[in-house]
């Protein structure tokens, strides 16, 4: 047995009823490992509740066991233990989840290197591609087998957070672990085609008028674009359909730090940062009470637009070591 999981396939012996969440506005690995862990306690005999407060993006919406994930529960039925997976901070798991009756342990498997270990068990590896992988490790750990959707779903997990196997979380071990989720039964063409060749036309029109607002620092290094409200509207577009949008900025030449500001409401910016790896952008997000990775992280600032950028750019410049 892997001895990080030791207590937590203890934990998973004793108890009955389990409730398993992630993050607000979800992504593939926060809903792969979420379903990957769900179903695999549902198959090992448990009573599992699956729970996300927000809504589940379209193109994830084909994974296995995608109907046992509910928006709300009765706080007040109890649960032996909770899993928060790939959240590093326990606000982000939802306002109702925050401010439920829980009185039950709470188990945290991230991979995020920024986590304030708010759970009472905390497994937490930034050396892990995804929390997806670690899920894996962990079903390995407790003897349960992994069936071919359990293997979807930790395959798109580790699939979405490499990039599809480009960034430099990338590692041998997370290609070994994709490897024998294909194994069990994952399709990578199937899957990237339900992934990335499944969007609505509106996707691409909001893109467009996204990338209109593309701006580059005056060295080239820092590369910023924004979403509104408005233009959300203008589109009938979720919010989900941004995701992926930072990419094309992070994709200029010469640009080491990307940066994109989608409005969440009225005075409130989410900010997400890219990095090439010349920076550390999970430090800029800290600067504002985000977090995330080297490549990759995010937070949410309060204040105009103009005000918001003004305060980015700033950091972005600086963690560059160049000025504004």
């Amino acid at each position: 047995m892997d001895n990080r999981y030791k207590s937590v396939v203890e934990e998973i012996r004793r108890g009955d009823r389990f409730l398993v969440v992630s993050h607000v506005n979800p992504e593939g690995d926060a809903i792969g490992s979420l379903l990957g862990l769900a179903l695999a306690l549902k198959d090992s005999g448990k009573d599992v509740t699956a729970y996300l407060e927000d809504k589940i993006p379209d193109n994830l919406t084909f994974l296995p066991g995608i109907d046992m994930i509910v928006d709300d529960t009765d706080w007040a039925r109890g649960f032996d233990i909770i899993f928060a997976v790939d959240c590093g901070q326990a606000d982000r798991l939802g306002k109702r989840f925050v401010n439920g009756n829980r009185c039950a342990k709470i188990i945290n498997i991230d991979h995020h290197a920024t986590n304030d270990l708010f759970g009472d068990i905390n497994i937490v590896d930034p050396k892990a591609s995804a929390t997806g992988e670690m899920i894996y490790d962990l079903l390995k750990a407790a003897s349960i087998e992994v069936t071919k959707d359990i293997a979807v779903n930790l395959y798109v997990a580790i699939h979405t957070d490499t990039g599809s196997f480009r960034y430099s979380s990338t590692t041998p071990a997370a290609l070994m672990k994709a490897g024998e989720l294909v194994r069990m039964g994952a399709e990578p063409w199937h899957i990237s085609q339900l992934l990335y060749e499944n969007y609505p036309a509106k996707r691409f029109k909001l893109l467009g008028r996204v990338l209109d607002t593309l701006e580059i620092s005056d060295d080239g290094r820092i590369a910023s674009m924004f979403v509104t409200l408005d233009m959300l509207r203008e589109f009938d577009a979720e919010r989900s359909l941004v995701d992926g949008f930072i990419n094309y900025a992070r994709a200029i030449q010469g640009v080491e730090i990307a940066v994109l500001f989608r409005e969440s409401g009225n005075g409130r910016y989410k900010v997400s940062f890219r990095s090439k790896g010349s920076a550390d952008v999970a430090t800029i997000a800290q600067m504002f009470g985000g977090g995330g990775h080297v490549n990759a992280a995010g937070c949410n600032v309060d204040g105009s637009l103009e005000e918001i950028k003004a305060m980015i750019m700033k950091a972005a410049a600086g963690a560059l070591g160049c000025g504004v």
